[in-house]
């Protein structure tokens, strides 16, 4: 009874530092190809990321992640 205790108390300690972790990691993730476009001065042509930069999101299908991250351009 004693261990069953001890595995359900790591248990519940590792849920609370991954919830903390998670807090941590960053909110927005472009997708590689649409990283790549980006460098080049190009938009991704990609069906998915046009229709997930329409309702301001990162293509989950690419692998990203989160909110589109507007750039402020510098005011001269």
């Amino acid at each position: 009874m004693k261990s069953l205790r001890l595995i359900l108390a790591l248990a519940i300690a590792g849920f609370v530092a991954a919830a903390v972790q998670a807090e941590d990691a960053p909110v927005s993730k472009p997708a590689k190809c649409c990283a790549k476009a980006a460098e080049k001065g190009e938009t991704c042509t990609h069906e998915c990321c046009i229709e997930a930069a329409k309702a301001g999101n990162n293509c989950t299908k690419c692998n990203g992640s989160g909110k589109i991250e507007k750039k402020e351009t510098p005011k001269k």
